[in-house]
């Protein structure tokens, strides 16, 4: 069966393509949108004029598809695999071109929120966040550490938040669905005098129980102050704040299905992110960014423990941490010429994290699990953007790290892109470097901690052609890319210990398939193919399935309605629990539904259906997927 769905993945791509060549309307190639993008580079440029593999989903997408969260929004992306077993209880691991979460850096608004305190290393809960205030989200695959530094070792998450109303006004969502689910948000914003303007963006949400043992709950408050002229210099304040709590059966418990102990995980969170950027244009050909930002999350989890099954099981545990960083960052970026643009400057950041927890490994008794650590991280970096208006367009940086606490580090990119055939085609390659530090809670438990772990790295490089059909509205795209990670950082339970594995290797392929027919239909093909080796180790990894894919299609029927419908496919993956032991979950499909109908300009309805053919899959053992869940949410604006 795996191997019938992963043949009919290709064949549906290659079939598309082949139907699309036969039936489709021309179209300019002109026509192409093409996105600013602030993201993998130092300089904000257009999507077209850098090599990096990036992706934007933009703000009407957004809107269309109705997410329930970050990690939904980001399932049908190529190259990158969600996890979040049950619902928004479980924190959602997430992984890109095989690459664990805690080695993909998270930004908000450029701000770092990787959380070093996290036992699962520099992960991020993207439940906290308001996607109402989201105006987009970039995603760039490979090591990006010659631009940001450690955590950036598979790639990078920037999530940007809505910009200010030119025209004062309000909006209000309110949504309710099935599992005793509810989200409603409120939106203000306008300017502020000539020049200025601000925004103002509360959230609240309650995913119900999807599944038994399942639920979370969170708020969000945002908002935004922006100055400038636009040209001569801008100013932005901006700052979030956030708190949520949940339950969920603990990890490798075997979740509902399975788990002895029928008590569930308790966490809860808050976070408070404030800063101040901006832009001052210094003369025709020089400009200077900056950024200064604090970010404080606390934490607090309790686990009554997993019963011994094939496995060992696992102690009651719990925990309250809190991690402080303040950061600032200054860069020039130099107009040396019309192709030749250079970047440089220096960043730094402090953070401190500290946890107070238990282990109770024998009734009664609990063996505290306290730990304090701190470091900071000075980092130097220069970049070349080299686009001439024929030839190939070149990117280049190199950076230099230099941690308070450990030798410094030196990452470097390599990047080229050449468009030929009119612009119709383009090629592009990359080679980068990429490393993290290992995170607080691997150097500093005092039960499972190394202060000697060596700092995660990682080479990259990937080849990419994308291809627009010259007299049709097809436009297909390929990447091959070839991972080394070195030093990963894991638990050892032969040793009860924190440990550098070998490495891990990974090849891959994605393909990218957009075929639009006029403004009424559009659809989006993806597929991924991994090949995963942990080197000197045959042990399969967890969660990570060879063959993925989806199709994505939107049909505009009339000037009121828009109907968005996705198809999802996850190949066959290795897991394991407490209870079973190693085991391999099956292939899954998952077909999305959302309907949006304009009553009036300012009045919108949305109907949306999540696991619409009630599959019953597992994305983790004894853990079920939730069953068709609808949600019906009216938008409003005045």
């Amino acid at each position: 069966m795996i191997q019938i769905r992963s043949a009919v993945l290709v064949l549906t791509l290659v079939a598309t393509a082949a139907l699309a060549e036969e039936d489709a309307q021309p179209r300019n190639a002109d026509e192409q949108v093409d996105n600013i993008v602030v993201t993998g580079t130092r300089a904000t440029d257009r999507l077209s004029e850098i090599p990096n593999t990036t992706t934007v989903i933009g703000l009407e997408e957004l809107e269309s598809r109705n997410a329930i969260g970050v990690p939904d929004a980001l399932r049908q992306l190529a190259g990158v695999h969600v996890v979040q077993p049950s619902g928004q209880g479980g924190v959602a691991r997430l992984f890109i071109r095989g690459g664990d979460q805690n080695l993909v850096m998270i930004l908000l608004d450029g701000v770092r929120v990787n959380d070093p305190t996290d036992s699962r290393g520099s992960a991020f809960d993207f439940s906290t966040v308001n996607l109402n205030d989201v105006e987009r989200i970039e995603i760039v695959r490979g090591p990006q550490s010659a631009v940001y530094g450690s955590d950036a070792l598979s790639g990078v998450i920037n999530i940007i938040s809505k910009d200010h109303a030119d025209e004062f006004g309000a909006s209000v969502f309110a949504e309710a669905g099935s599992d005793s689910y509810g989200r409603g948000a409120l939106d203000l914003s306008g300017p502020i005098g000539r020049d200025g303007g601000f925004s103002l963006r509360l959230a609240s949400k309650d995913d119900g129980e999807p599944v038994e043992g399942t639920t979370f709950e969170s708020d969000v408050l945002s908002g935004r102050l922006s100055f400038g002229d636009g040209e001569a210099w801008k100013l932005r304040i901006f700052g979030s704040y956030s708190d949520s709590e949940g339950t969920a059966f603990p990890e490798d418990s075997g979740g509902a299905d399975l788990a002895v102990i029928r008590d569930v995980d308790t966490r809860s969170a808050e976070s408070t992110r404030v800063g101040l950027s901006g832009e001052v244009s210094l003369s025709d050909r020089w400009d200077l960014k900056f950024v200064a930002a604090s970010y404080d999350h606390d934490a607090a989890y309790f686990s009554p423990g997993i019963a011994p099954g094939v496995r060992d099981g696992v102690p009651p545990n719990g925990a309250d941490s809190r991690l402080d960083r303040t950061s600032l960052a200054v860069n020039a970026v130099a107009s040396i010429s019309d192709a030749l643009t250079a970047t440089f400057g220096v960043d730094y950041y402090d953070e401190q994290g500290r946890s107070t927890g238990f282990v109770e490994f024998f009734p009664g008794v609990e063996i505290p699990s306290d730990f304090t650590s701190d470091r900071d991280v000075t980092g130097a970096f220069g970049e070349l953007h080299y686009s001439p208006d024929t030839g190939p367009t070149l990117m280049a940086s190199v950076r230099r790290d230099d941690p308070n606490t450990r030798s410094a580090k030196t990452t470097s990119r390599l990047g080229i892109l050449h468009a030929f055939n009119g612009g119709r085609t383009s090629v592009r390659a990359n080679w980068r470097e990429g490393f993290a530090l290992p995170g607080f809670f691997a150097l500093s438990s005092p039960l499972v901690g190394d202060p000697d772990l060596r700092p995660e790295t990682s080479t990259s490089y990937d080849l990419g052609l994308t291809h627009q059909f010259a007299s049709h509205d097809v436009q297909m795209t390929v990447a091959l890319f070839h991972n080394e990670f070195t030093d990963l950082i894991d638990f050892e339970d032969t040793v009860f210990r924190m440990i550098n594995r070998p490495g891990l290797d990974v090849d891959g392929v994605e393909v990218q398939l957009d075929y639009v027919a006029g403004e009424q239909l559009s659809v989006h093909l993806q597929a991924t193919y991994l090949d995963l080796n942990l080197v000197d180790d045959d042990q399969p990894l967890r969660q990570r399935p060879d063959w993925r894919g989806g199709v994505m299609l939107r049909w505009l029927p009339s000037d009121r309605w828009k109907v968005d419908a996705s198809w999802l496919y996850a190949g066959e993956t290795f897991d394991s629990s407490v209870p079973t032991g190693d085991q391999f979950l099956d292939a899954y499909d998952r077909i999305d539904l959302t309907t949006t109908l304009r009553v009036r300009n300012n009045l919108h309805a949305v109907l949306s259906l999540t696991n619409l053919l009630d599959e019953t899959y597992y994305e983790a053992i004894g853990f079920p997927a939730a069953g068709t869940r609808a949600r019906l949410g009216v938008r409003y604006a005045f």
